[in-house]
This record gives C-alpha cells, structure tokens and sequence, in this order.
C-alpha cells in the first residue's frame, strides 16, 4: 500500500516540472529581425507596427513594420526597421506615449496624421 502515494507524488512532481519547463516562453526572446531597412518607409505604405524590446536572447531592439497591401495582396508584408534611423527613433518615442494599453501593434494612423 506505500507503494500507491509514493507513486501519485513522482507523477505530480513529474506534471509539475513539465509545466514549468513549458512556461519559460523562450519562443519570443530570439531575435525576428536579421536584417532591417535603414531608409525611410514613407509612413502612407505603413498598416501599423511592432516594437520590441531587448529580451535575454535578442540584445536589440526591434521594430517590424507591417505593411499596406499592394497588388489585391489579401495581407500586408512585414519588414524590420532599423531602430537607429530617425524614423526609427520616431516610432519608438510614438510607441512609449501612445501605447498605455500594451498592445502588441500600433496603428501608423496614431502617431501620424496621414
């Protein structure tokens, strides 16, 4: 009869540390961007946009850029900004004053009059 609690306390250790192991969320601390545009997107092409911040295994900040659809294209495309440009800058700043509520994306529209 010992042998019956010994082993329903190895399995919920064992349903413990796998749910620890899952909630790391390592997913999102890798970097997106491998290459990111250091010209200027005119912001009438820009949908809305993403800022990230440096994460423990991305050591920069990163802003994705979703893009109008072209072409009957049913989704924009996205590309990475560089966060140095002026633009890059701009939309940062934009970013920390306009999103109190946290949300992932931003509309282009809130930070600029198009």
């Amino acid at each position: 009869m010992a042998f019956l609690p010994r082993a329903i306390l190895l399995l919920l250790s064992a349903v413990v540390c796998i749910q620890l192991s899952g909630a790391r969320g390592e997913a999102i601390d890798r970097c997106w961007c491998l290459n990111s545009l250091n010209r200027y997107v005119p912001k009438e092409e820009i949908e809305e946009f993403s800022i990230f911040p440096r994460r423990s295994k991305c050591e920069k900040v990163e802003i994705i850029l979703t893009l109008k659809p072209v072409n009957n294209s049913p989704e924009g495309i996205q590309r990475c900004l560089s966060p140095e440009t002026k633009q890059g800058i701009n939309l940062q700043t934009c970013w920390k004053n306009k999103n109190i509520n946290n949300s992932p994306t931003l509309k282009i529209s809130s930070c600029f009059q198009i």
